[in-house]
């Protein structure tokens, strides 16, 4: 003869959404477990599992919060981008956007967002470039069409052929390069990041070991240090580099910026700093 035991509870919760009304989920759960008459399931496990679901709706709670806090943080900030982990379901803000969330209030909106096209259409050259070996003309790439009337339309008048790939690579050779995917901090999920390539340099003032590279229209040291030294965590590599690529010179492109081991840790303290400032500003 069978008996059923049900488990039962609930959690709910208010969240402040930053509109006139309030969010308030709940989460329901019910179990029901099976077993024979003669048996015994004892105080012990019946709480280990109702902690268990309980663990569960409370996991559900607080995703539904960071959901709630990044569409009023849309609303706020149109330059802050946040990205879902597809292995953990959890939202983390990339890492331009805690770098640069406190220094862009200067900037309008409309600016923000063709410095950003800009950026765009010159990693999807890139990325391109390294894929097939040819450096294709902006109009030629269906991707960023959306990037590329914003440029042709915008006030700044920003060029979209910004820099010279190849002509940078005839004077710093880099081998084995690779593009790479948007990576996440899987210990924390505190941030994401997507740079342009991986490879080997080989010129004078770099050391021949595998280095994440990014592309800038201009250099700025701190802000690039921060962002090299989150990307090369990500990555688990000891050295970055900013490749400038830009109309500003003749030849298309800068000089490289090579950070090394140790300057990338403490970059990397500076970026922690400003991920919790990011935290304590957005709750996210």
């Amino acid at each position: 003869m069978k008996r059923t035991i049900r488990i039962s509870g609930s959690v709910s919760g208010t969240i402040a959404t930053g509109s006139f009304q309030n969010l308030k989920p709940t989460f329901t759960w019910e179990e029901e477990i099976e077993m024979d008459a003669t048996e015994t399931l004892d105080d012990d496990k019946i709480q280990k599992r109702r902690q268990f679901l309980y663990d569960m709706s409370f996991s559900l709670l607080k995703q539904a919060e960071d959901r709630a806090i990044i569409e009023r943080i849309n609303r706020e900030r149109e330059d802050l981008r946040f990205v879902t982990n597809p292995k953990t379901k959890k939202v983390s803000p990339s890492t331009t956007s805690v770098i640069n969330f406190d220094s862009d209030f200067f900037c309008s909106p409309e600016d923000l967002r063709q410095y950003a096209s800009q950026g765009n259409i010159t990693h999807e050259r890139v990325t391109q470039y390294i894929k097939t070996g040819i450096w294709l003309p902006p109009e030629s790439l269906e991707d960023i069409w959306a990037d590329i009337l914003i440029l042709k339309k915008g006030s700044l008048a920003l060029s979209l052929d910004a820099g010279n790939f190849p002509a940078f690579l005839e004077k710093y050779s880099i081998d084995n390069m690779k593009i790479v995917e948007r990576m996440f901090d899987e210990k924390e999920d505190s941030y994401n990041g997507e740079f342009d390539f991986t490879g080997i340099p080989h010129w004078k003032d770099a050391e021949e070991i595998p280095t994440v590279f990014d592309v800038k229209r201009s250099k700025e040291k701190i802000k690039n240090g921060m962002q090299l030294a989150a990307y090369c965590k990500l990555a688990g590599y000891k050295q970055g580099i900013i490749v400038p690529l830009n109309s500003k010179t003749e030849q298309g492109h800068s000089r490289p910026v090579v950070y090394n081991e140790k300057q990338l840790e403490g970059y990397y303290k500076i970026f922690l700093q400003k991920r919790k400032d990011f935290k304590k500003r957005y709750g996210v």
